[in-house]
Formats: structure tokens, sequence, C-alpha cells
């Protein structure tokens, strides 16, 4: 049997630091590659989903709900509801109602859209994409389409 050899300070700092490179590659990596990489859809799509009583709603007030794995923003207005996608088109950062200011806001890059969901200032490039939304039996239905 031969004796254990010992490790020299040398080569356990550079253990360590080769270590520290490889959990931080990863730490970067990983999260990199899931915001690159499509997310798999599972499951039955809906086409439409409810957001809830038409009388929980007070005007100009607003919910987001998911149709299709989808963020939808719903707005009850003067003339009734309104539905629009709640992702920025600038960047897909979701959205946010302002009911002070009657305006839907993007937190990330200070963009704004007014409450038919067209660009009012900011950075987005074009209007928010409307979505179908009707009162079934005092239901609020939002539609994918």
């Amino acid at each position: 049997m031969s004796a254990p050899q010992k490790v020299s300070r040398r080569t356990l700092v550079d253990w360590l630091l080769a270590g520290g490179v490889f959990t931080w590659l990863a730490a970067f990596i990983v999260p990199v590659t899931g915001y690159l990489w499509p997310a798999q859809r599972r499951g039955p799509s809906a086409q439409s989903a409810s957001a809830g009583k038409a009388s929980d709603f007070a005007e100009w007030k607003a919910k987001v709900v998911a149709v299709n794995s989808q963020p939808i923003l719903v707005i009850r207005t003067a003339q009734g509801f309104r539905a629009f996608s709640a992702l920025c088109t600038h960047l897909g950062c979701i959205v946010v109602w302002d009911g002070e200011r009657r305006q839907i806001a993007c937190p990330c890059h200070a963009g704004f859209f007014d409450a038919n969901g067209r660009v009012v200032s900011g950075p987005p490039p074009r209007a928010l994409a409307e979505h179908t939304v009707s009162v079934v039996n005092g239901e609020v239905m939002v539609s994918a389409s």
C-alpha cells in the first residue's frame, strides 16, 4: 500500500477556483436557456376563461386572467368590458392597470397605453392585442381570439 499523497495548497486553491467558475457558469446558463427555449404547452388549451362575476367588477377596475396560458387584462369601462393582452409589445413585461390615470402601464420601461390599448407614451412599438370579452349569465368570459 502506498502512502496517501498530500494535496498542496496551490492544488486546493485551483480546485476551489474551478468549482466556483463551474458554479457561476451553471447559475448563468440555466436561466438564460430557460428564457430562450420556448415553453412547451401542456394539457388542453381552453379557448375562453372566466374573469369572474360582472357584479364583482367596479367601473374602471381591472383583473388579469389566463387564457391559453397567456395573461389577459380585463377592464370594466363606462362603455362595458374590454380585454387586452397583458404582455407589453416592447419586451413582453406584464402590464398593470392604473385606475387613477385610466391607463395601462408597463412597469419595466415606463410604457403607457390608453383604455383602448393604444400606445400613449414610452417605447412600446404597437398597441396591445385586443381579445373578445362577453358577459354570459352574469359571468365575464374572455376568448383567446
